[in-house]
């Protein structure tokens, strides 16, 4: 996948973030592949009508 390097910036950062947030709470980190980015596909195809507005594409 093609990120800006804004953008790139941005999804690791945040993914740094709950790596970090992860391990204080006691739980040892995310892998960055197998945790993070799967859960963030998931997590987009589930909420496939919020992508599509935001892709100004109607829905209805």
């Amino acid at each position: 996948m093609y990120l800006s390097d804004e953008k790139a910036t941005q999804l690791n950062s945040l993914y740094e973030q709950l790596d970090g947030r992860s391990k204080v709470a006691g739980k040892g980190g995310i892998e960055k592949h197998a945790d993070f980015m799967e859960t963030l596909v998931e997590f987009v195809i589930e909420n496939d009508d919020e992508l599509a507005t935001r892709l100004g594409i109607n829905t209805d």
